[in-house]
């Protein structure tokens, strides 16, 4: 596969083997011609280059079919949209960053630093839920897991408390708590919460002190007393077996049991050094099994409300074998998102990608999701005739 910068399309001839947009969009098959209006519309959406495989041709290699065109317009916005949460999240994370660092050389935090901060959380959520809460997709390594453990965190809790229906104060209070969850770490020497190894007792026991840490340090800053409180116990499970107090579900506080599941689900969907991520399904189902036992049973509902049971990005194949991701989701319907298709039933591309609503039966149904060497080779199979997906 090669760049093929823009301004070099053969305008009017035919590349015979599919150009890709990204390595997400087949932007032309081998029976489309290069249109002018195409070239034009790349470059008003400011791509430099495209990538295939194939070279220019005076005629279409396959029969010609429906062009994919169509659907061009559409994904570039999405792509556009999708950039621009990814760019405020990115400046979201380095604002936290700055945080956790002040608080780790100066001993300083500041509540109106982390309030402005989750008030655009908050909007992010709100005005772009697909891309704001696709949690598994937003990586960003270079920052540390830390810091984006709690700006993934502060999102899906936010998120949980507007579906609960907390009033605005109450969802930004939480918000913060999601953000400085993890601030206590701060106090642990990185190698030993980095480490890929089994920790022994000693240093099993430091990591077991963080949230006393980090609610001994919001309360000195004269945090409010409730978002130091979920912070001690944002590790605390409903059936005792938690830490560092093991309270019994009556006994702790509301934003603690948001904060419980909040964090436990962005743990799970997470690479950590020790550790590959789960895919988002799974990451729901594994907190559903504890449901009454770890986790309250309200927010875990809300969970599944607001991300679905197959969350967005999450890769499922579907009764008649093709195979997609999840685009969107509705909370009145948690268990029928819709997909979009990635590979037909034989592992080649659809050309057009078409988005399907899931069904409860049928050949829309979601059979199972997709295991990551399955979600590879879809990646990889970027055109007929290479290697098929099982």
């Amino acid at each position: 596969m090669n760049q093929l910068p823009v301004r070099e399309l053969p305008v009017n001839s035919y590349i015979d083997a599919p150009v890709f947009l990204d390595e997400s969009y087949i932007l032309l098959a081998p029976d489309i011609p290069v249109s002018p209006a195409l070239v034009k519309r790349l470059g008003d959406w400011e791509f430099r280059e495209v990538f295939t495989s194939g070279s220019a041709s005076g005629a279409p290699s396959v029969e010609t079919g429906a062009a994919p065109q169509a659907n061009l317009n559409k994904n570039l916005k999405e792509e556009e949209t999708s950039n621009e949460v990814f760019k405020s999240y990115r400046q979201i994370l380095a604002a936290v960053s700055q945080i956790f660092e002040r608080f780790k050389t100066k001993d300083e935090i500041k509540i109106a630093d982390t309030s402005d901060l989750v008030k655009q959380l908050i909007a992010l959520v709100k005005a772009q839920p697909r891309y704001a809460l696709n949690l598994p997709d937003i990586e960003t390594p270079e920052q540390g897991f830390l810091v984006s453990h709690a700006v993934k965190t502060s999102l899906l809790a936010v998120a949980l408390a507007e579906f609960l229906k907390l009033p605005p104060h109450r969802v930004i209070e939480i918000g913060i708590a999601g953000l400085l969850h993890m601030i206590g770490m701060m106090r642990i020497p990185s190698e030993i919460y980095l480490s890929d190894r089994q920790l022994d007792p000693k240093e099993r026991q430091m990591i077991m002190a963080q949230p006393i840490l980090g609610f001994r340090a919001l309360k000195a800053a004269g945090f409010p007393i409730q978002i130091a409180v979920a912070i001690l116990e944002h590790h605390e499970r409903i059936d005792g077996s938690g830490y560092p107090r093991k309270l019994t579900g009556d006994k702790l506080s509301p934003y603690g049991k948001i904060l419980a599941v909040a964090s436990s689900y962005v743990a799970a969907v997470s690479e950590r050094p020790f550790r590959q991520a789960r895919d988002g399904h799974s990451g729901i189902m594994d907190l559903l099994r504890d449901m009454g036992k770890k986790y309250d049973e309200s927010v875990l509902r809300a969970l599944v409300f607001t991300l679905s049971v197959y969350p967005i990005g999450t890769h499922v194949e579907l009764g008649n074998r093709s195979r997609g991701v999840v685009v969107s989701t509705n909370p009145e319907t948690p268990k029928l998102p819709t997909v979009r298709l990635l590979v037909n039933a034989k592992g080649e591309p659809f050309l057009d990608q078409p988005v399907v609503q899931v069904e409860e039966s049928g050949e829309l149904q979601i059979v199972r999701p997709l295991s990551a060497e399955e979600i590879g080779r879809i990646r990889e199979n970027k055109a007929p005739g290479a290697a098929q997906a099982p």
